[in-house]
């Protein structure tokens, strides 16, 4: 196939497209230099830059003080910046090295009148001791009707941060972590937010009591997202009775016995996380039945399982995902188990009893020859990406880890095979990714080709 080559100068681009494009671009140098080309650029990057507005401490030589690189001065500059910003992240050491950059950045956060959401970051172990700093905020941020609001600590907040941060009305999404100190669990707030929280994630629950953690997550029906650490897991099946709204969850699976409640979840969860870890290869007990028990219907479009075992890697149940298929068969779009071990076998038939899965990453034992790959996912019509790790299994020789011979070749072959959509194949650490390119030719026209590049992915 060949075309015509046709050139269009940067200022010629439509404007109603050109932030859509510059949206893709990830480094913040690239926008930088995009809004430096002209005006038309410099009109549609300068929101895009403005929109996420981050703090850092940057230590130029081991024996010098650190200086804080934070875009509150920006702002006062040039204050009609403000109304771009949409998300705010402050850190809890910045007003200690330079006690004035507090007050700037308190004066800047007045002029962002669009703001949406604000994080605040402390990896202080002293908990508290920053606490002061974040009260100076907290007042702007009432002002400003925030929807979004994440605390990340280490040492957790104090009673008085608390206090104020209960007093907060018509918050969208709350997200609570912290390693150490007392956990906060939305006691007394949550009956305040009961008709606007969708998302909400709680990073420390270990040690309190399950009926406390239903009882708070009763009074949020309207919550859409769940994030939970540390509850068991009789109390996520009873969570899931009253929040008839919920579509994604991430939780931990931890055993508390006998199961005390077995209702059956008004939840259709579409994108479903699971952590857990066990001293067994076989994996928690009911772990697999617990899962299907979350998932009463057809609705699961993402399923993710993070595990671990100190003997070795799990494996995957063939009963479970033969019960996995029979409900979730037509809806399931994103698997990602590469931490228990499947056999080519199971591969093919995960593929064939979810044939609308567009991305599969799994962990293969026993599989070392490439055209057993290839045979496995020969009828993936809506595969997109696939990525396979391997697992150490046993030899003669003791343990080793299986080698699969798979090169640029297997994969163009497996991505131009008929009704393939595949794109994206990683291998171990070897990711290929295919993708059609023009070509100028010598006559000035150019033709389509196919490429496959390949990369080593290092962790």
């Amino acid at each position: 196939m060949r075309m015509a080559r046709k050139v269009m100068r940067p200022e010629n681009i439509p404007a109603d497209i050109l932030p859509l494009i510059l949206e893709h671009l990830s480094d913040r140098r690239d926008l930088h230099n995009c809004a430096q080309l002209c005006k038309s650029f410099n009109r549609a990057a300068t929101p895009i830059l403005y929109r996420n507005l981050d703090s850092r401490i940057v230590w130029t030589r081991k024996y010098t003080p650190a200086s804080i690189h934070h875009p509150a001065r920006t702002l006062l500059q040039k204050p009609h910046y403000g109304k771009y910003v949409r998300t705010l992240t402050a850190t809890g050491a910045f007003g200690l090295i330079e006690p004035d950059a507090m007050l700037e950045c308190q004066k800047a956060m007045r002029l962002c009148t669009n703001l949406e959401g604000f994080t605040w970051s402390d990896d202080s172990p002293q908990g508290s001791c920053h606490d002061e700093i974040l009260l100076g905020f907290l007042p702007v941020l009432r002002a400003l009707h925030i929807k979004q609001l994440t605390i990340r600590t280490f040492g957790g907040v104090s009673d008085e941060v608390w206090a104020k941060l209960t007093e907060f009305t018509g918050l969208c999404a709350v997200s609570l972590w912290c390693m150490e100190g007392q956990p906060r669990i939305m006691q007394g707030w949550s009956e305040k937010l009961g008709d606007t929280l969708t998302h909400l994630e709680l990073g420390r629950c270990a040690g309190v009591p399950a009926s406390i953690i239903v009882s708070v997550l009763s009074y949020l029906p309207r919550l859409e997202s769940l994030r939970l650490k540390g509850v068991q897991s009789n109390a996520i099946l009873e969570i899931l009775t009253f929040l008839p709204n919920l579509v994604t969850l991430d939780t931990e699976y931890l055993a508390s016995g006998v199961m005390r409640y077995t209702g059956e979840p008004v939840a259709s969860v579409r994108e479903l996380t699971v952590r857990t870890s066990s001293v067994d290869v076989q994996g928690p007990v009911q772990l697999w039945s617990w899962i299907l028990l979350l998932l009463p219907r057809p609705s699961l479009e993402s399923f993710t399982l993070n595990t671990f075992s100190t003997q070795g890697d799990a494996s995957f149940p063939r009963r479970f995902l033969l019960e996995l298929g029979k409900t979730h068969g037509t809806t399931l779009r994103h698997l990602n188990v590469d931490s228990v071990q499947l056999t080519v076998e199971d591969v093919q038939c995960m593929l064939t009893l979810h044939p609308e899965l567009e991305t599969l990453s799994c962990l293969i034992a026993l599989c070392q020859n490439p055209e057993d790959i290839e045979e496995a996912t020969a009828n993936a019509r809506y595969l997109r990406e696939l990525r396979m790790q391997t697992s150490w299994v046993p030899s003669r020789h003791g343990l080793h880890q299986p080698v699969i011979k798979f090169n640029a070749e297997h994969a163009r072959k497996m991505m131009l095979r008929e009704n393939s959509r595949l794109r994206i194949i990683g291998i171990e650490k070897d990711l290929y990714t295919g993708m059609w390119v023009r070509r100028e030719l010598k006559d000035g026209t150019e033709r389509l080709e196919f490429e496959v590049m390949e990369e080593v992915v290092r962790d």
